[in-house]
């Protein structure tokens, strides 16, 4: 790691949140505190590794060895570094743009209420009934809305309150295929895909499932979601929450999700293997894809795609082996042992 951008993540850091994370590792290992302390100041020398890094990988629990085969903070800035040009990356930060540039993969209606008149947004609204709103550049599904003009007083009070809330993106909304609806409808369960893009040549490096639950009507695990590994088309794993609470069965449909079958699944890949090549520049993207009756559909790309997930205990495997190897392979070549 170089000693610059150390002393930059020591500035910004918040010592109460690193204390806090000490005691969490503390209370579940019973390792004396200052020895975690240490122990985490070394994890960020040797593999640029944060305090919740170190937490949330349970890092006290595994060996050197182990510890090198994980992406953390600092390995995942590298992979978008690497590959994302930030001259094109706005393309991703804005959610009209991105929409505009990748119209063909959208297959659904979209308008942009700071371009757009109320008498235009009534239009899109009377013809639509149900629509999707968000900010344009929210993430984690932070003022993400379901409207149904059904329930509105005044669709020109929609607007402007939507205007005022900087809820600027109205989306038709999507009507995902019957078999991922049946396990949970109050939500579009989004199929997460992290793609690098090297040299003209697309790698899928990590897939998996985002589920809505409690009646939340965004999928996002930060927001009350839950996700599952898939591999090779099917959920392998059982899905989690934030709480690390596991579910073989989803607690409000009872439908079994180990096991699962995506529907159109070589579509999927397919799909996003195009959509990789319309901003080469910008090759490591977390894809978000909703399965329809007709076809895959994009939601939207992250430029930033989140490294968590890939390492959760629920997608590694007993061997505790991170991914740092898979993805140092497709991004730069280089096969590192796993062990």
């Amino acid at each position: 790691m170089k000693i610059g951008y150390y002393v930059r993540r020591l500035t910004k850091m918040s010592f109460k949140s690193m204390f806090l994370s000490i005691d969490k590792v503390h209370k579940r290992s019973n390792k004396n505190k200052i020895v975690i302390f240490f122990d985490m100041v070394g994890c960020s020398l040797k593999y640029s590794a944060g305090y919740s890094d170190y937490e949330y990988f349970k890092f006290e629990e595994l060996s050197n060895k182990q510890r090198k085969t994980y992406i953390t903070r600092g390995i995942n800035n590298v992979y978008i570094k690497k590959l994302n040009d930030p001259k094109y990356c706005h393309i991703f930060d804005n959610k009209v743009i991105f929409n505009k540039k990748f119209t063909k993969f959208l297959n659904r209606d979209f308008i942009d209420l700071e371009e757009k008149s109320c008498e235009e947004f009534i239009k899109f609204a009377k013809k639509h009934k149900t629509f999707i709103v968000k900010p344009l550049d929210a993430d984690c599904g932070i003022g993400v809305e379901k409207i149904d003009i059904d329930n509105e007083k005044s669709l020109e009070e929609t607007y402007n309150r939507l205007k005022e809330n900087k809820q600027f993106l109205a989306e038709e909304y999507v009507k995902q295929i019957k078999e991922i609806n049946d396990i949970y409808p109050n939500s579009v369960n989004t199929i997460r895909i992290v793609s690098a893009r090297v040299n003209g040549k697309t790698t899928i490096l990590f897939e998996l499932i985002r589920i809505g639950n409690s009646g939340h009507v965004v999928d996002n695990f930060h927001h009350g979601g839950m996700y599952a590994i898939i591999k090779k088309g099917i959920i392998s794993t059982n899905a989690v929450d934030k709480l690390g609470n596991e579910y073989e069965y989803h607690p409000v449909t009872k439908t079994k999700i180990k096991g699962f079958k995506i529907p159109m699944y070589d579509k999927v890949i397919k799909f996003v293997n195009d959509a990789s090549e319309v901003v080469p520049e910008v090759g490591f993207v977390g894809w978000d894809i909703s399965v329809t009756k007709d076809g895959p559909v994009m939601i939207e790309g992250n430029n930033l795609p989140a490294y968590d997930f890939y390492q959760s205990e629920i997608a590694i495997d007993d061997s505790k082996i991170g991914l740092k190897p898979k993805f140092d392979e497709a991004i730069f070549g280089v096969k590192n042992e796993k062990n």
